[in-house]
């Protein structure tokens, strides 16, 4: 099967380790590594507590992240062959300008191997750090559009736009070896899958029924040709959560535990809807975790059944998640990102889990 898989980087400290398990994913045959970026986790501080997660023992809140452009740029210097990418971060906590730099300094330390996913923004990683939400979408476009004049110019430019104005500014850094990093955007709605096609190198959605990734990749490649470029040179990946179980009773038992639930709140009302299960929020957008009382929260993990976990996530034991994953394949799926939360199901799977993975990984390059 042609596709390439990519697996989480580690997200907190130690850093050395981030980077040894980076190296070891490369000697294991994986593609690529991909680093989050966040300020503020999905689960609130009032649930992260001994008695819903044994994570709260060794872990002290759940809001811990490395930058993941230092990592990438970190991992990038100590790896040969994998490739290396933030799922994502936004233009409106990286001026356009600033990001345009750090990614070609990530892809000068990595010699070429860096994807720079960009997405709208989150209110949880903007609103509590004083930075607008507003038009968010027209802000990735215009941010873009300035990443690639200041990448391609061989001198000063200007620009006159609605969020920013550059007058004589310069970026002297060149991509490496003349090519600029790939831009793989996360786009779910029409005006983001309009803008995949007319601006990106690749597409990453998190994981959604398989005739809408269909037929929203359709969607991308029609913009793509209307906007006079090459549709089939869009990369179309996925985010997925991944829970492995070793067996079916395992799997529902797993599915039951209140902070796995709880990270399945990001998905929009109206999938919410076709599940036949009432909306536990408006939407995902609205939500800063940290912010979120204890009883607003157990109540909304409440309201999240198991059988939205089944929906949103690639789960079971590894022959079942790859044989979903080839249906994926066959809607043009060419790139998966596997984030393993089986540790939220069962912290003690959480080895075995990683072991499955790559047990995946090889049942995919079987098929």
């Amino acid at each position: 099967m042609d596709i390439e898989i990519g697996v989480p980087g580690q997200i907190m400290p130690p850093a050395d380790r981030a980077v040894s398990m980076a190296r070891r994913n490369e000697a294991d045959g994986f593609d690529a590594v991909w680093w989050p970026c966040h300020l503020m986790g999905w689960h609130s501080d009032s649930v992260w507590t001994e008695d819903l997660t044994p994570l709260a023992a060794v872990q002290p809140n759940p809001h811990v992240y490395f930058d993941p452009l230092i990592m990438m740029g970190a991992v990038g210097a100590a790896t040969e062959r994998i490739k290396l990418g933030v799922v994502v971060t936004d233009l409106i906590r990286r001026h356009p300008a600033m990001a345009a730099n750090m990614m070609l300094t990530v892809d000068h330390l990595s010699r070429g191997r860096a994807i720079f996913g960009l997405g709208s923004g989150e209110a949880m990683n903007l609103t509590p750090y004083g930075l607008p939400f507003d038009k968010p979408v027209a802000r990735l476009a215009e941010g873009i559009e300035i990443i690639r004049k200041l990448w391609a110019a061989d001198g000063p430019i200007d620009f006159d736009g609605q969020f920013h104005t550059l007058h004589r500014a310069v970026l002297g850094l060149s991509p490496y070896n003349g090519v600029a990093p790939p831009i793989w955007t996360a786009a779910h709605g029409p005006r983001m899958l309009e803008l995949t096609g007319r601006l990106a190198d690749g597409w990453l959605p998190t994981k959604l029924d398989v005739d809408v990734y269909r037929s929203s990749l359709e969607r991308i490649r029609s913009s793509a040709r209307d906007a006079g470029r090459d549709a089939d040179a869009i990369t179309p990946g996925i985010l997925a959560y991944v829970l492995l179980a070793p067996d079916q009773a395992t799997l529902e038992r797993m599915q039951q535990q209140p902070l796995l639930r709880a990270l399945m709140v990001m998905l929009p009302p109206e999938i919410y809807r076709k599940l036949g299960v009432e909306p536990p929020v408006a939407g995902f957008h609205g939500i800063i975790p940290a912010a979120v009382e204890r009883d607003e929260a157990l109540r909304i993990i409440d309201g999240i059944p198991p059988k939205v976990v089944d929906y949103y996530t690639f789960c079971g034991t590894p022959e079942q998640i790859a044989e979903e994953v080839a249906e994926y394949h066959k809607a043009g799926l060419r790139h998966l990102i596997m984030w393993n939360i089986t540790a939220f199901g069962d912290p003690a799977l959480a080895g075995w889990s990683f072991k499955a993975m790559n047990q995946i990984k090889d049942l995919l390059r079987a098929m």
